[in-house]
């Protein structure tokens, strides 16, 4: 997975450069990013990393360390 794709697409929402997040970062505490933002996070990464992501998976995404992780881990179950 192509964690600097992930991370211009959460820049993007930010005011933070894609260079500039770190894993450890939580959404709303950290990058100040809402709910309906995060949801536009998870759309554009479905479209970038052409996967699929259940509602229920989003669920436990807190960090940008969650989200990576999210992803990987849904990239592997789909190859």
């Amino acid at each position: 997975m192509d964690e600097k794709k992930l991370l211009e697409i959460i820049a993007e929402f930010t005011t933070y450069e894609a260079d500039d997040i770190e894993e450890s970062m939580d959404f709303v505490d950290d990058l100040g990013i809402d709910s309906l933002d995060l949801a536009q996070i998870i759309l554009s990464a479905e479209s970038a990393f052409d996967v699929d992501l259940e509602d229920d998976m989003m669920e436990s995404v807190n960090t940008v360390g969650d989200a990576m992780e999210m992803l990987r881990n849904r990239i592997e179950e789909m190859e």
